[in-house]
């Protein structure tokens, strides 16, 4: 059986961490607030080997999706029933809405139980293209969520992502024109984020073409009044913190468009 002591030491985001043992060449790994550390070997002494790890902060858990829902309908939105996995889950609302031509079309979200917060809206053509989140500090049961529009009767889209692994949302951002391909830009402020956006067209239906790494969330190319309402991520997770990202499509580059990002950190 071996003999040790430990001695921790915690300076500028590093741990010291020092094992003497009568076991010489043992490789060690110790394990401190849920991060794991290598112990190199050193070199022999009286008592023993004398073993010296020194290792920067551990990446959390990466970010990952567990759930997503939707509703597309003309009015309020209300998503299926759904059920998450785990307790801490954030959720992020995604809503996409048309409106009148006097502008000002804004939503609000509800439901499962949670309080709901705006991240960022951008209305500034016609419609809307806002994100919401909510903390889920519980496993949810069979809950829905609902978007209300503040002027009724017009079409929109509701998408509800429930991630594991996400501290909450770091930087947001939004665009709009009107005319040119939809794109918006932020800065992240953590390692190894997820970014999602989320867009409305108000000129036409017609599928978006997106930006190189990107990818298709939901899109619902509504024929019925000529809108497009979509959301968008980034397939891979964003490396390094500071790091200027932009959600982008190619096509179509002659319609109108609010577009809205945010940044999940883990």
């Amino acid at each position: 059986m071996s003999m040790y002591f430990n001695l921790f030491m915690f300076l500028t985001g590093l741990t010291l961490i020092i094992r003497l043992t009568r076991q010489p060449g043992l490789m060690l790994i110790s394990r401190q607030g849920g991060r794991c550390y290598k112990v190199q070997f050193i070199g022999l002494g009286l008592i023993g080997a004398v073993m010296i790890g020194v290792f920067p902060n551990i990446a959390k858990a990466a970010v990952n999706v567990d759930k997503v829902v939707f509703a597309e309908v003309r009015g309020r939105a209300t998503t299926s029933a759904f059920s998450t996995t785990a307790a801490n889950e954030l959720l992020l609302a995604f809503v996409a809405s048309d409106g009148p031509t006097t502008g000002g079309q804004t939503v609000t979200v509800t439901g499962a139980g949670l309080t709901w917060t705006l991240v960022r809206r951008t209305n500034t053509q016609f419609g809307t293209a806002e994100i919401w989140r909510a903390l889920a500090p519980a496993v949810l049961t069979n809950v829905t969520v609902t978007s209300t529009q503040s002027k009724t009767t017009f079409d929109q889209s509701l998408t509800v992502v429930a991630f594991t692994g996400a501290s909450g949302v770091g930087s947001s951002a939004g665009n709009a024109a009107s005319t040119g391909a939809a794109s918006v830009t932020l800065t992240t402020t953590g390692a190894n984020s997820l970014v999602y956006g989320v867009g409305n067209d108000w000129d036409r239906a017609i599928a978006r073409t997106f930006g190189s790494g990107q990818s298709l969330v939901r899109q619902w190319v509504d024929a019925a009044v000529g809108d497009t309402f979509w959301s968008q991520r980034f397939t891979d997770p964003i490396a390094a913190a500071g790091t200027p990202v932009t959600l982008s499509t190619t096509a179509p580059t002659s319609d109108r468009w609010n577009f809205t990002a945010v940044e999940i950190t883990p």
